[in-house]
């Protein structure tokens, strides 16, 4: 197991250097200079000569006018000592932001995924158990009713249906704690986006392995089906559910931008919607270096645990 953890260890080290580069690359041939954006707050009580006198100086205190290379090893040394830089635009320390506003997406994300996989699963195991009849046809075309319909407005008409029209909530605004009244609603977008992947994902491992030997033989020796679903055919089927759940809760902690905004949710999906609007280098680089830890370790978690579904795959 250890061996095993460090050699993907030592896969995912370069691939993280990568995507480090390449995003701190793009953000310095951006043609948008965030000093001057943040400058245009300005207009009008400053002369001209003051503010280009007021640009040379933030320029020269981030070290926007140095060459790439001088940039990037200075930031890299700074990483290493973990300081993430200063926010050009809201003049905070980048890694005290990240560390406010990542557990409150983290316990939103892991909240949807956790109803996604209690919903999706056992929706999954219906629809395959009643394939092409009327129940799956509805479980797998309503849940994809949901994922054609964007965020940005499938939270606007849950709040009209039941803050105006049924009259069951306050309008959830802010955050004070996973366990409030007020995340219901945005836990509950969370996990619609993506159910419909984890039930079709159930329904096609499941019905692959119900064509199997062995499901045939446990039918053949009279086991009540709820036995055989769960000691013969979920454990081999959730090999690929277990790669899409992965996959499923990195996207929602880290992808929840519309929500935080929707909700005035102060969470890691604010940061970085603040920090590429703004073109804030500091916060846009913080915000990919936490995003591609959390795919890295994902994929980690998602091959340690696949050997507990089946004992056939092993680590070394």
């Amino acid at each position: 197991m250890f061996v095993y953890t460090m050699k993907r260890l030592a896969i995912a080290i370069p691939t993280f250097i990568a995507v480090l580069i390449i995003t701190f690359t793009l953000t310095v041939i951006s043609p948008f200079d965030p000093v001057e954006m943040m400058m245009t707050q300005f207009e009008g009580t400053l002369d001209t000569l003051a503010k280009e006198d007021a640009i040379k100086r933030i320029r020269a205190q981030y070290g926007l006018d140095d060459t790439y290379w001088v940039q990037f090893t200075r930031w890299v040394g700074r990483l290493m000592q973990g300081d993430l830089g200063i926010s050009i635009n809201k003049q905070r320390d980048v890694l005290r932001m990240i560390v406010i506003s990542f557990p409150i997406s983290f316990q939103l994300g892991l909240a949807g995924a956790v109803i996604t996989t209690l919903l999706g699963i056992p929706l999954g195991c219906i629809a395959a158990l009643r394939q092409n009849s009327w129940i799956d046809y509805t479980i797998v075309g309503g849940t994809l009713a949901f994922r054609t319909v964007p965020v940005f407005v499938l939270a606007p008409l849950l709040l009209i249906v039941f803050v105006l029209w049924l009259d069951l909530m306050n309008v959830p605004y802010g955050w004070d704690g996973l366990f409030q009244g007020k995340v219901v609603m945005p836990i509950f977008i969370l996990a619609l986006g993506p159910l419909p992947v984890v039930v079709r994902q159930t329904r096609a491992a499941v019905l692959e392995v119900f064509s199997m030997d062995y499901v045939r033989t446990a039918k053949m020796k009279g086991l009540e089906m709820w036995r055989i679903i769960i000691r013969h055919i979920l454990r081999n089927a959730l090999i690929p559910v277990v790669t899409t759940l992965g996959f499923i809760t990195e996207g929602l902690i880290v992808g929840s931008i519309f929500l935080d905004s929707i909700f005035t949710i102060p969470g890691f999906g604010a940061v970085a919607e603040a920090g590429f609007r703004g073109f804030d280098y500091p916060v846009i680089m913080g915000v990919t270096m936490v995003s591609a830890i959390m795919i890295i370790l994902t994929n980690l978690i998602v091959d340690l645990i696949y050997p507990l579904l089946d004992p056939r795959i092993t680590l070394e």
